[in-house]
């Protein structure tokens, strides 16, 4: 595999060379209150809300999901992290309220969202978790400044801001003949700064089944990433300061089959316009655009694996999105408007009955949802309230799935599907006290909603021979939530917390089981022996009740404790259409998580870190017949400073290589994930 456009350069500020040397920093925040290390946007309001922070140099992790899966419940859409997984399963999920491949949590890079505009998901390898100052993961529904997509909740990435000029370069080197280069260079003036980052990975990967159930058509899921970023800031008056912001990314990959090939290019650009003087309102513009360009083929194999053959390819997938955000701040008050359309559609030739694709299909659609919101705080002598209100209006339009003949261009299939919109409104209500010196409690209601993707409305997909069709039927998810906490800080070096919480998830999107093949059905065609039919549906309601535990304790002569843990109980309660499945549970929806780490740092800047994960068993179907074993995996990195300037740095994650099974088949088929992953490199600053 060979990446045509050469983006060598980059990858994070001279600063984030500090981060591989902050490996104990502090990881864990119950309140926004905590935190204000970054003055380069509005904060957001978090009364009553559970905040975990993360500062990505401390973690065990060459990529931004497998950071972010340190906190329990958040992940992707399976067990596999963004190495090997499909990019079209990276969306993130949390608390438990059911997984699914777009994601019901809004992720946003310097307050602009970058979930996929078709797809809701995320291209975790175009971000470099170096370049970032710290993550904020905001857990529950959050209305207000985050909109309609921030479901279970939502995750602030912050880049770091440069304070002199210089540079940085990463170089590693791992197993599976894994290379990665990152370099980065930054110019500081009066008025502001320019910053340009980077980088370049490849590796051959590894097989994504054991050897028992392997073939001669198996091969190693290679992948090849190139991404660069210009960023900048520049101070038009003492108050007032603009943010540029240009991303280019691609990636390719090979998912398991020397056929099964995907790739992507993606733009992003952005501009932010901050204000914020001494008195008066404070105001911050935020205008974006994306494009995305996806190509896809889903492969079948047969002969007891000794042969392959293509049964979908989606040669052209184009989406595109482009918004507005404007948030207004004056004494305790905030008030914004945001606005946002999305477009796609996906061009794919399918029916192979073994002499080449017999026609071809377009599907797709466009959406637009336009919101207002009112935001309140204020702090009384009996503790701290916040109030937010906010109401969308969306509307799906110009849908079509058309099906034609390649060899005559006959007419198959013509559907028109009508234009659909609706009013929502979603909220928040936010309560803090300090009960004593030590212990303070939080409390929240909320409301929140999410429109479903394009990609869930018009594209099918298929995995091994299991095949899922879209539904442009499908309406807005409702996630109404109530939470309780308290936080326990008897001195500066301890640090406990315990929140407990239910989730009412209604008209979730699903992938129900429709058939079992082999057999024709009018919805999606043939279906091979040992795959299953299913549609994305909206189940009536799913309830989650959880507890979240998090600790830290700051122990002598540089050593850090600190652990997670996530106890979640996720059930299907009402499903109309379905109602044998009322009590199962959700897929990819594990009861127990855990995490927990030790970390060392000795005065010659010496530093070791040790991660412990658990996740108990779950399910890869809605009937609950599949389950996925539990898992435990051990990670470890250290950093050595050989001088000011340079660092050496060793990591493996799954040090042990514990078999992690992400998928399971109807006929017993696995697919692996997160093998041991060793890797040593050197960090340079300048």
């Amino acid at each position: 595999m060979k990446t045509t456009a050469a983006l060598l350069l980059l990858t994070t500020s001279a600063n984030a060379v500090l981060s591989n040397a902050a490996i104990a920093a502090d990881a864990d925040a119950s309140s926004i209150e905590e935190i204000d290390v970054i003055a380069e946007r509005l904060k957001a309001a978090g009364t009553g809300q559970k905040l975990s922070v993360i500062k990505p140099g401390r973690v065990v992790a060459e990529r931004l999901d497998a950071v972010l899966g340190t906190v329990p419940g958040l992940g992707l859409f399976r067990r596999a992290n963004s190495l090997s997984a499909h990019p079209t399963t990276q969306g993130l999920t949390l608390r438990g309220v059911g997984a699914n491949a777009a994601g019901r949590v809004l992720v946003t890079l310097d307050g602009v969202p970058i979930n996929d505009p078709f797809g809701g998901w995320v291209y975790w390898s175009a971000l470099d978790p170096r370049s970032l100052a710290e993550v904020r993961v905001r857990k529950g529904g959050s209305p207000g400044a985050f909109g309609a997509q921030a479901l279970a909740g939502a995750v602030d990435l912050i880049s770091r801001v440069p304070e002199e000029d210089g540079g940085y370069a990463s170089i590693s080197y791992g197993n599976f003949d894994t290379k990665s280069l990152r370099a980065g260079f930054d110019v500081v003036g009066e008025r502001g700064y320019f910053s340009v980052t980077g980088g370049y990975f490849e590796s051959d990967g590894f097989l994504l089944r054991n050897e028992s159930q392997r073939g001669s058509v198996d091969v190693a899921a290679a992948s090849e990433t190139a991404h660069i970023t210009l960023r900048g800031s520049y101070e038009l008056s003492d108050a007032t300061t603009i943010f540029p912001t240009l991303r280019l990314y691609r990636e390719e990959r090979v998912n398991g089959l020397s056929l099964s090939l995907n790739e992507t290019e993606a733009l992003d650009a952005s501009v932010r316009l901050l204000h914020q003087a001494s008195d008066g309102p404070a105001f911050e513009l935020t205008a974006y655009y994306r494009s995305r360009d996806l190509s896809n083929v889903f492969v079948s194999a047969r002969d007891e694996r000794t042969s392959e053959r293509p049964v979908l390819d989606q040669f052209d997938v184009p989406a595109s999105g482009a918004g507005l955000l404007a948030r207004v701040q004056f004494d305790g008050f905030e008030f914004g408007f945001d606005a946002k359309r999305a477009s796609g559609e996906t061009n794919e030739r399918f029916r192979n009955l073994g002499e080449g694709f017999t026609r071809q299909r377009l599907a797709g659609g466009d959406q637009w949802t336009v919101g207002a919101y009112a935001e309140a705080q204020r702090d009384h002598s009996w503790g701290a309230v916040s109030a937010t209100v906010r109401v969308d209006r969306y509307r799906t339009y110009g849908g079509a799935r058309t099906e034609v003949n390649i060899a005559d261009g006959s007419s198959v299939r013509d559907d028109q599907v009508p234009n659909r919109g609706d009013w929502i409104w979603s909220g928040r209500l936010g309560f803090e006290r300090d009960l004593t010196g030590a212990i303070s409690m939080r409390a929240a209601a909320y409301k929140s909603w999410r429109l479903p993707t394009i990609n869930e409305f018009y594209r099918p997909f298929r995995v091994v021979n299991d095949i899922t069709e879209a539904n442009p039927n499908l309406i807005a998810e409702k996630l109404y939530g109530v939470e309780i906490g308290f936080d326990y800080e008897p001195a500066n070096t301890i640090k406990l917390s315990a929140t407990f919480f239910r989730n009412w998830l209604n008209d979730g999107v699903g992938n129900i089981t429709i058939g079992f093949g082999p057999g024709f059905f009018p919805l999606g065609g043939f279906v091979p022996g040992g795959g299953v039919l299913r549609q994305r549906a909206n189940i009536d309601r799913s309830v989650t009740d959880g507890v979240e535990l998090e600790g830290r304790v700051e122990l002598q002569n540089g050593w850090l404790l600190d652990g997670q843990y996530l106890y979640s109980r996720a059930r299907v309660t009402k499903f109309a259409a379905r109602p044998e499945l009322v009590g199962f549970r959700p897929v990819q929806t594990p009861r127990h998580a855990i995490t927990a780490g030790l970390t060392y740092t000795g005065e010659s800047g010496f530093a070791l870190r040790t991660e412990a994960r658990f996740s108990s068993d779950q399910f890869d179907d809605d009937l609950n017949t599949r389950r996925l074993d539990s898992i435990f995996l051990v990670n470890m990195r250290a950093t050595y400073p050989l001088s000011e300037n340079v660092t050496l740095k060793a990591s493996a994650e799954n040090l042990f290589d514990a078999v992690v099974v992400s998928g399971l088949s109807s006929t017993g088929l696995e697919t692996l994930a997160q093998r041991r992953a060793v890797r040593v490199g050197v960090d340079i600053s300048f």
